[in-house]
């Protein structure tokens, strides 16, 4: 009995490598707080991963900053932003606080959050429902910039309506968790 509740734990905890819709997504910290606790609290967390220096980053910076600015201060969701691409981490500091960004905006030194949720390029976004299990994971866009599909993911989960589909084509540059 202990060896299997040691192994269900085990698994609980593995990064998500190859993150399963509908699956859970098991835990990773965000800075101070962790993907557990924060669904344990009933918390829907996007996660972004976001770039200044691949050239698909800069056309959605409008789309993260209406997910910001509609979620940064709600109750019932965590908008995390990671930098993981490489750019210097005082370059990515600089944008988050001139963009005015309420959520949690982190530098990815070590590719800790990009080997956990193994985004494929930059503009990547994974939506964590309340229960712990990716719920959309997709780009922030497809649609020339001017969709959000970030932000209707969000709406979807908190409202339990169906997630927005994503076919995964869309534009950014590589992300290396290694």
């Amino acid at each position: 009995m202990k060896i299997a509740l040691s192994i269900a734990m085990l698994l609980a905890l593995a990064p998500a490598g190859d993150l399963e819709l509908g699956k859970p997504v098991g835990d990773v910290a965000f800075g101070k707080d962790s993907l557990a606790a924060l669904t344990k609290e009933g918390k829907v967390v996007a996660v972004y991963f976001w770039s200044s220096d691949c050239p698909y980053g800069p056309p959605n910076y409008d789309n993260i900053k209406k997910v910001d600015a509609t979620y940064g201060d709600n109750a019932k969701v965590k908008v995390v932003i990671v930098s993981s691409f490489g750019e210097p981490e005082a370059k990515a500091a600089a944008w988050a606080k001139d963009a005015g960004i309420k959520g949690a905006f982190l530098y990815d030194s070590d590719k800790k959050l990009a080997k956990h949720f193994n985004p494929k390029k930059v503009n990547a976004t994974f939506v964590i429902d309340a229960k712990g299990n990716l719920f959309y994971r997709g780009g922030i866009s497809v649609n020339d910039y001017k969709d959000n599909l970030l932000l209707e993911a969000i709406k979807a989960a908190l409202d339990g309506k169906e997630a927005p589909k994503s076919d995964q084509k869309f534009e950014g540059c590589g992300i290396r968790a290694s």
